[in-house]
């Protein structure tokens, strides 16, 4: 088994490097995973100044397919999440919840990832005091994360001195940590009439698990919704907001980080959000920051900045693209 470190500063001047040549962003951090069954790769992420680490474990593209490795728009999310000014911005920085790392703080928020592949997001809000679920509908993905969180909270649950089973469910002493089965597909029931759907992808096509699921029970109750880079069929535009609201709570918060790779699907991806009731009454409420030259982005150019709509579901929305002309 392979490891690295990546330090924040580290972290950040690739970040940097990415943004000078946005193209970058929308290939994968690694190429030390194998593409057919080569190597796996853990990597440990400094995603503060300070620290936390946050490690991942990136699989081949054999065994995960799409999301083996994570992308420059999860390491963005990821340092982004352990911001201060994330907190704030959310309102998550509130007196009664100013230290989530605080492991009996009974009002810990709660994340949700989706379309996870290796979690590096997810798994950033669970280091900074989130009770996170990680989702995706892919085998591959959900018996990597299995295996990686297990070990996580073993090592959580002895560095704190308790004895609980290790496991996706969380132990005595540690915030929980999930891993469960989510199909967008299958969960939203959307008519993708018109769309071209690659059939070909595994995660095209609406799919059963044995995996666990989502609670019905955890509908609109998550604080806080994650995705990076999982928009790149016009579907996918169509599906995450529908989702998103299924699960996200009133008054909660998203944030997703994209490489735009086409313009119209991504103007249809803010448009749905709108529909969805996604898009903040103000736009004190929402921040997008692209890393582009606009001088030559069809999707920045085409951009609806009178947004946000006068309805909304949300009171408050965090929103973060990427754009990669």
């Amino acid at each position: 088994m392979t490891s690295r470190h990546v330090s924040h500063d580290n972290a950040s001047t690739f970040l940097r490097r990415c943004f000078a040549n946005p193209s970058r962003m929308r290939l994968l951090c690694s190429k030390k995973a194998g593409r057919e069954g080569g190597e796996c790769l853990t990597v440990s992420v400094e995603i503060g100044p300070a620290g936390p680490i946050v490690e991942v474990q990136e699989t081949s593209m054999a065994e995960g397919w799409t999301g083996c490795r994570f992308s420059p728009s999860a390491l963005w999310l990821a340092l982004k999440v352990a911001e201060p000014s994330f907190a704030r911005l959310t309102g998550l920085g509130s007196p009664e919840l100013k230290d989530l790392k605080d492991l009996k703080n009974p009002k810990a928020p709660k994340a949700i990832e989706f379309g996870c592949g290796v979690g590096l997001a997810g798994l950033a809000a669970h280091a900074v005091g989130y009770d996170t679920t990680l989702t995706d509908c892919l085998p591959g993905h959900l018996k990597n994360l299995s295996a990686h969180v297990g070990k996580l909270m073993a090592k959580a649950s002895g560095a704190s001195g308790t004895s609980g089973t290790s496991g996706t469910s969380g132990t005595s002493g540690t915030r929980g940590l999930h891993v469960r089965f989510l199909d967008w597909i299958s969960d939203v029931g959307a008519d993708l009439t018109g769309c071209s759907v690659d059939l070909g992808s595994p995660e095209n096509v609406a799919a059963s698990s044995d995996w666990e699921r989502l609670d019905e029970q955890e509908l609109n109750s998550f604080d806080l919704a994650l995705a990076s880079d999982v928009v790149y069929e016009q579907h996918h535009a169509i599906l995450l907001p529908r989702v998103m609201q299924r699960w996200l709570k009133p008054g909660g918060f998203w944030a997703v980080c994209l490489a735009i790779r086409d313009a119209e699907m991504s103007c249809c991806f803010l448009q749905q959000l709108n529909d969805c009731g996604l898009m903040p009454r103000s736009a004190e409420h929402i921040v997008i920051e692209t890393a582009c030259k606009p001088d030559r982005c069809s999707y920045c150019s085409s951009r609806d900045l009178s947004w946000p709509a006068e309805a909304s579901l949300l009171d408050r929305t965090f929103g973060k693209q990427q754009c990669s002309c």
